[in-house]
């Protein structure tokens, strides 16, 4: 199966990817926009070309575990997405910070970015499951 994980932000999305048939997540290029279409217009190019079958929007819950007005914009491009034709799925990503770069699934590199990194970890936590 391949996947594609979305740490979404209002102007650079990290995005990941995942082919199980390897288990490792790769990091991709960060996604930098201007508007949730944008986003969305580029993330359907990676689905198409990378012929991703799910997609994981980490929502970032509150401490407390609610959703706040973040979590509602991830949920909105997902929305989004899903209209184009996407299949999503939603994960809480309180447990992506950039240090889960260390995480025993994710690629040891200096040169990924925090978003990208973020969004690796959301396909660990699929990994693991």
């Amino acid at each position: 199966m391949r996947t594609l994980a979305l740490d979404i932000g209002t102007r650079r999305t990290g995005i990941a990817f995942l082919d199980t048939t390897i288990g490792i997540p790769l990091p991709l290029d960060t996604v930098h926009h201007m508007s949730e279409e944008e986003l969305v217009s580029a993330v359907m190019e990676i689905i198409r070309h990378r012929k991703v079958e799910t997609v994981i929007v980490g929502l970032p819950r509150l401490p407390s575990g609610e959703e706040g007005e973040q979590a509602r914009e991830s949920r909105k491009v997902g929305t989004l997405l899903a209209s184009a034709g996407a299949a999503v799925e939603y994960r809480d990503e309180r447990h992506t910070s950039p240090r889960s770069s260390q995480h025993k699934h994710a690629i040891p590199t200096r040169k990924i970015d925090g978003d990208a990194t973020a969004a690796c970890a959301l396909l660990s936590l699929k990994l693991d499951h």
